[in-house]
């Protein structure tokens, strides 16, 4: 007999374990003394940028964006697996109890992600909003509730468009309700959104009470999940579950033009294309580059501005050095008639020349706010830094690693 709670404290518990096994490889001790030291700087400087603000700034229109964001794009993580869609098709009615867990966990997990994006914005809310702060988190914590719930109840329907309508009615619903509770709106409006909130989800019970669930559509949704967890892991250990999926960036053919031809550029060669069309390297790159751009932006004071580029500068190297492993389980990679030490020097002499051209965008963005001559001295120790970061502490380190 089907027994849904022993099924998901089954499936979670080997989730947990399979999570723990790449946390420990993600979450190591130097990495998070670097992002402590740097979430405290940052901190600190956001601090100061929050008392910048004029009175005008519109917070309850940005705060009421952001919120909702994280509140629509949420879906429910079901642990369930391909085979499923044929040995639980028939249990589906007494799923009930599993599903039920599935949603208390993800609605702790997404609230918990929550609580973070508000402590985020706490400083920038006790400034500009009159309500209180835990009075917006239970709001918060009930819209998520019902966001998750219609969520869920999109699993009966296969149709793109009702997804399509019911994202968009979310949203605006959560934004209309968030920013008519920000600005202290009369109590009609938020009245009158719950009244369409109730009366979306009344409509959605009745329509799916003589449906049954999309398995299609549940574990794709879960094979997606579990595709961006292993991608993350990936940047810093080897992950045999990991399917790479190339994407051709025509855009970006000039770069691999330029390596000249020859048997020493071999792995250069290789190693450029994995970043441009593998393992999402290519948008890390950019995307910690535009981090770190806003927080040069943020922080007030010159020498933080240096350390913050530093310590990007030092994050990048860092997860893209995992480059080098990328294709270690390739066997024909061993059949190229070229020295092990020759892919190294390949990945460590690319990785260079990004954190270069890293450094260069960090500085001209520095100049662009303010000429200052201490910029060049800090390009330059950037530079510096960069080299000494890809050539000696993590070439030596995975030289060390090597040996054990």
């Amino acid at each position: 007999m089907m027994d849904g709670k022993q099924l998901w404290r089954d499936r979670l518990g080997q989730e947990m374990r399979n999570m723990r096994r790449y946390l420990r490889y993600m979450l190591n001790d130097h990495l998070l003394f670097v992002l402590l030291i740097a979430l405290g700087g940052g901190a600190l400087a956001y601090h100061r940028w929050v008392q910048t603000l004029p009175p005008t700034f519109p917070y309850a229109m940005v705060a009421a964006v952001v919120f909702s964001f994280a509140l629509t794009f949420g879906s429910i993580r079901t642990l369930f697996r391909e085979a499923d869609i044929v040995f639980l098709l028939p249990a589906e009615i007494k799923l009930r109890p599993y599903i039920q867990r599935a949603f208390v966990m993800n609605f702790v997990l997404q609230g918990y992600g929550l609580l973070l994006l508000l402590l985020v914005a706490a400083p920038l809310h006790l400034r500009f909003s009159p309500v209180s702060l835990w009075l917006f988190f239970l709001v918060l914590l009930i819209l998520k509730g019902w966001n998750l719930w219609i969520s869920w109840k999109g699993n009966y329907f296969i149709e793109p468009s009702f997804h399509y309508l019911s994202m968009t009615v979310r949203f605006g619903i959560n934004v209309l309700f968030l920013y008519f509770l920000l600005v202290s709106s009369p109590v009609l409006f938020l009245i009158a959104l719950t009244v369409l909130a109730i009366s979306v989800t009344v409509y959605l019970q009745q329509a799916t009470k003589r449906r049954g669930w999309k398995w299609e559509r549940i574990i794709a949704q879960e094979a997606k999940a579990v595709r961006t967890f292993y991608r993350i892991a990936n940047w810093f250990t080897d992950v045999p579950q990991w399917k790479e999926e190339a994407k051709r960036r025509r855009w970006l053919d000039f770069i691999v033009k330029m390596i000249p031809y020859g048997q020493q550029n071999t792995f250069l060669y290789l190693y450029v294309r994995t970043w441009i069309r593998t393992g999402g390297y290519l948008g890390l790159y950019i995307r910690l580059t535009i981090i770190g751009c806003l927080l040069l932006y943020i922080i007030p004071n010159e020498y933080g501005k240096m350390a913050a580029a530093f310590f990007f500068l030092y994050i990048t190297g860092f997860q893209l050095f995992a480059l080098l492993d990328h294709h270690r389980a390739i066997l024909w990679m061993r059949l190229y008639p070229l020295a092990k030490s020759l892919r190294v020097q390949a990945v460590c002499r690319l990785l260079f020349l990004l954190l270069m051209v890293q450094n260069g965008a960090f500085h001209l963005f520095l100049t662009w706010m303010a000429i200052r001559p201490l910029w060049i001295a800090s390009w330059i120790a950037g530079n510096m830094f960069s080299y000494w970061l890809i050539f000696h502490y993590f070439a030596k380190r995975h030289h060390r690693e090597g040996k054990r």
